[in-house]
């Protein structure tokens, strides 16, 4: 190496030696603690006190519960994990399978308990005008019709 080629490379060296610990510990400081304590998924909706009806199925519960301010909840337990992981639960119209028809519910994954708000369209159990549909959106197939 020539004299000006060893004296770039000193300066380099220098350079990097003070540049990379710093470049470290400022990336070190810059990143953000992740949280402990905090969950990832939603808290879990307390339970409506009324059950106003139940249908037992070989893989999961399902539970119309009515609160004291004549609100309705969908309490859906699974007793195994589903063998799709994509499942949604829609109303429709009695008879109907087509969800553009239907209104969705919300999202059901794992083994465990869920629970979904229903708005004031639900109407109390044994008027006969809707089901629920438990769907495959990757697939676009129904999974299985829940007659209420």
């Amino acid at each position: 190496m020539v004299k000006s080629l060893r004296k770039r490379h000193l300066q380099i060296w220098s350079m990097l030696l003070v540049l990379l610990p710093v470049s470290i510990i400022s990336a070190r400081l810059a990143t953000p603690v992740p949280a402990k304590d905090k969950l990832l998924q939603p808290a879990e909706t307390p339970a409506y006190s009324i059950v106003v009806k139940t249908i037992e199925k070989d893989n999961y519960t399902i539970r119309l519960r009515k609160g004291n301010d004549s609100s309705f909840q969908l309490e859906w337990v699974n007793k195994a994990v589903l063998t799709v992981p994509t499942a949604t639960i829609y109303k429709v119209p009695a008879g109907s399978t087509n969800i553009k028809e239907g209104q969705l519910i919300g999202r059901i994954e794992a083994r465990g308990i869920y629970r979904f708000p229903l708005d004031k369209s639900f109407q109390v159990p044994g008027a006969d005008n809707y089901e629920l549909l438990l769907y495959d959106f990757i697939h676009q197939q129904v999974i299985d019709s829940i007659h209420f």
